[in-house]
């Protein structure tokens, strides 16, 4: 179809540049690089990206749909951190970034615990208010055990105003889902902290990350720079 449209836009430049050439005396060789030019150069009236609808086939696998198998380490990367004039834009395919998320001078991604089987993404269209608008919500939930003070302190200084990129590992596929965008950041929506009355009871906090962005979450391929000098993990 792509081949057939540019091969269809060069015919209808010869055939106008032949057309005015005749009627005017000017030069066909320098109109039909005009309309060319115009032809291939001007943005079409079809938004900022134009997608050509394909086959969605069943996955591979036999257990394609089954939950679970997420990595209990979620990676975040605070906003100011980042060094959002190198920021990697998506694939042509719309959803991969295969370059690397660049971070300011001695900045690092931060890895941050959650138990497993308590890690719950969701991912879902928001409905805009009419058929020109709209866009994700992202939301990320997950179970940080026990009431220390390490994670009251992360709590007491990054509770409220933490803004930044959230990245979710798979660990059967090696897959990277990276949640967040420019200008359209996570944060946290939720901290839930309870101390169970019993021994088989939750002690501890889940905590929600959500981000509102333009796009689904993006499979992040890039590297990964955690801080060589940390002692945990």
């Amino acid at each position: 179809m792509k081949i057939l449209k540019i091969l269809t836009t060069i015919l209808l430049a010869v055939f106008s540049a032949s057309i005015i050439s005749y009627a005017t005396g000017a030069s066909p060789g320098v109109l039909m690089l005009g309309f060319l030019a115009f032809g291939f150069l001007v943005p079409r009236p079809e938004g900022v990206a134009s997608f050509i609808l394909f086959d969605l086939a069943k996955p591979a696998g036999d257990n394609a749909g089954g939950g679970g198998g997420i990595k209990s380490e979620i990676i975040l990367i605070q906003e100011s951190d980042i060094d959002w004039t190198l920021f990697p834009a998506r694939d042509v395919d719309g959803v991969t970034i295969t370059g690397d998320i660049a971070l300011k001078t001695d900045k690092f991604m931060q890895r941050f615990y959650m138990t497993q089987g308590t890690i719950k993404p969701n991912q879902k269209k928001l409905k805009g208010s009419n058929q020109d608008c709209g866009g994700y919500e992202i939301s990320l939930e997950g179970f940080y055990p026990g009431i220390e003070k390490a994670v009251q302190k992360w709590i007491a200084q990054f509770g409220i105003g933490f803004k930044g990129i959230l990245i979710i590992q798979n660990c059967a596929s090696s897959k990277r889902y990276l949640v967040g965008e420019p200008c359209n950041l996570v944060h946290i929506e939720d901290i839930d902290t309870t101390w169970g009355e019993e021994i088989d009871k939750d002690k501890g906090s889940k905590f929600t990350f959500k981000c509102k962005q333009s796009a689904p979450m993006a499979f992040y391929e890039g590297a990964i720079a955690y801080n060589p000098a940390s002692a945990s993990w």
